[in-house]
């Protein structure tokens, strides 16, 4: 059975029964009802009607048990997901309002400014990552890590604010991709604090190594730079196909790490204790990157990619 678009359409005010259906998915998705007298308040509809309701959102999938809003149909239904990189001032087919992919009048859609900031957020980023692997290996960064730490605040807080803007100017399910942009920011800030915690590490610490583990760590390093890449390309590019080469990156990853920790078990404990704690601030670092490109595959698809741990 085709699936029933249950969202807000383009350029039109959804009314009657339509509507109480999309006010129905959006309350269960914002306040997770216990019950369905909860549920029925919250919506300001009665028990019977409301469980009508429920049994035809329960036939299109896009409701589970227990009130639970299953979140592929809530991507596959929102005209805003697929519409990211759309360029600006492309106008909707409803005129100036503000509709479910973005538009707001003069058909300006903010998610490509969103991105914009995000890309600049990574680019910084990425760039303490750089600086922590060249103080790992004993080199001088042109700007250290923790020099770029104030510089990465502020793009980060650009990108929270221009997402209180998309919040307010999209309809729901849009909050939903806003949240999910806000979760990449908060990945990509925490990949720059990782760093600065490495440098710190190496400039504090004794961390030199030599031979095959020396290798090894700059094997993880240059990991962490292609999944940054591989992110990258699914964010900003729409490129999908991205993220399988990602998640072999992951497998290379993972024997490396392992392999690591292994050897770094016949150093004396002091420099023992310093390699352990940058190796696991750098494989948080990368899991980090890896996360944002599941969250971007859902954002550009729809579907929920299967997720490895590192």
């Amino acid at each position: 059975m085709a699936r029933r678009t249950w969202h807000r359409s383009r350029g039109a005010t959804r009314q009657g029964r339509d509507a109480t259906l999309a006010h129905v998915v959006e309350a269960i998705d914002r306040t997770a009802p216990e019950t369905k007298a909860d549920l029925a308040a919250t919506v300001g509809i009665s028990e019977q009607y409301l469980s009508e309701l429920l049994r035809e959102l329960k036939r299109e999938d896009a409701v589970r048990k227990a009130y639970v809003v299953d979140d592929e149909a809530v991507y596959e239904a929102a005209d805003t997901v697929s519409r990211l990189l759309e360029p600006t001032g492309v106008p909707q087919s409803g005129g100036d309002e503000t509709g479910a992919n973005g538009n707001t009048s003069g058909g300006e859609r903010r998610g490509p400014a969103v991105l914009d900031l995000l890309e600049r957020l990574d680019e910084v980023t990425a760039t303490q990552y750089e600086a922590a692997r060249l103080a790992v290996v004993g080199d001088e960064p042109d700007q250290p890590a923790g020099a770029l730490e104030s510089l990465a605040n502020e793009r980060y807080g650009a990108v929270l604010e221009e997402l209180k803007s998309y919040t307010l100017t999209n309809d729901w399910p849009a909050n939903r991709v806003a949240s999910d942009l806000a979760t990449v920011a908060t990945n990509l800030e925490i990949v720059g604090d990782r760093a600065c915690f490495v440098a710190d590490v190496a400039d504090s610490q004794p961390v030199a190594a030599t031979g095959v583990v020396e290798e090894r760590v700059l094997d993880v390093f240059a990991a962490g730079d292609r999944i940054n890449d591989h992110f990258r390309d699914v964010l900003f590019e729409g490129e999908l196909a991205a993220h399988d080469r990602l998640r072999a990156e992951e497998e290379t990853v993972h024997r490396d790490l392992d392999e690591l920790f292994e050897l770094v078990t016949a150093y004396d404990p002091e420099l023992y204790g310093s390699l352990v704690t940058v190796t696991r601030a750098l494989e948080r670092a990368i899991y980090y990157w890896v996360d944002a490109a599941e969250i971007a595959v859902r954002l550009h698809a729809g579907v929920e990619p299967d997720h490895a741990m590192i």
